[in-house]
């Protein structure tokens, strides 16, 4: 909630800052602030949803998950794409 208060204050300000200073006629000032405003509320909002959402990342693997040790060793997980491992890369069919 606050995150959602505080996007609504910049927007608002920005509006209000966008009327006050530029010079232009007043629906280009308005419309050039709102512009300003959604875009610093969208990174603000973007900003707070990735401090939300994220959490530390595993460094180990899950249980009954795949494994892997060793210097070209590979350990995939529901993988429907290609894995080209070695020195080359090529692609043997």
């Amino acid at each position: 909630m606050l995150v959602i208060a505080g996007s609504l204050a910049v927007f608002g300000l920005c509006v209000l800052l966008g009327d006050l200073l530029l010079p232009w006629d007043q629906a280009t000032r308005i419309g050039t602030g709102a512009g300003a405003g959604a875009v610093i509320a969208g990174v603000l909002g973007a900003w707070a949803s990735s401090l939300i959402g994220s959490s530390a990342p595993s460094t180990t693997p899950a249980a009954g998950g795949p494994a892997a040790s060793g210097e070209r060793a590979v350990a995939t997980q529901d993988n429907s794409g290609v894995i080209i491992t070695g020195d080359n890369g090529t692609v043997q069919r």
